[in-house]
């Protein structure tokens, strides 16, 4: 006697084949890895943009040091050229007594050397960057640029006083002052003696 089934017998089932992925050369890994890179120069692009904004003259406010110059040398009321600097480096030639906010109404204090410049849109009074202790040579463009103190430096700060107490009280004999108004303070100018 034969054992064998009489059932008919199911063919096998076919699978059909995963739809084939488009080749592109590049893992799914490869695209997280790009995607890092395009939001890390995203975020420096926009910190650096920041950056930017503060340091550029609409960030500029009283009491900020500036390197300062006029885009041409024989235009001295025309634009100038600004950017901030901390006010012990040499580059900052300048200080920001206040900024303009009206060109007709608002204008720089009449005593003192004060320079009424305009940047772009932005209009600021400037005074020279000056400390006591050093030593300055005049530019071209009148600016003062802190040097080293040699005995050939034509000015050296050898006091400050805050305030804007009486003319001729403050500073030694064969001193002359330099007197600001606002910030209200007197500066009063030698001749380094050292070696």
């Amino acid at each position: 006697m034969s054992t064998e089934s009489t059932d008919p017998v199911e063919p096998p089932a076919t699978v059909a084949p995963a739809p084939e992925e488009a080749e592109t050369g590049e893992s799914p890994k490869n695209n997280n890895w790009l995607k890092f890179v395009i939001v890390g120069v995203l975020a420096v692009v926009l910190v650096g943009g920041g950056v930017w904004a503060l340091t550029s003259l609409g960030g500029t406010k009283a009491g900020d040091c500036v390197s300062a110059s006029p885009k041409e040398v024989d235009k001295p009321d025309g634009d100038w050229n600004l950017s901030s600097k901390g006010c012990g480096d040499n580059g900052a030639t300048h200080r920001v007594v206040k900024v303009l906010q009206n060109d007709d109404e608002d204008q720089c204090p009449t005593e003192g050397i004060y320079e009424q410049i305009k940047s772009g849109s932005e209009s600021v009074c400037l005074m020279p960057n000056l400390a006591e202790g050093n030593c300055y040579t005049s530019n071209d463009d009148g600016a003062f640029q802190k040097e080293a103190c040699t005995t050939e430096s034509p000015v050296k700060i050898v006091k400050k006083i805050d305030g804007l107490p009486e003319e001729g009280t403050v500073c030694p004999e064969g001193s002359s002052e330099l007197r600001f108004a606002e910030p209200a303070s007197v500066y009063c100018m030698g001749v380094h003696e050292g070696s």
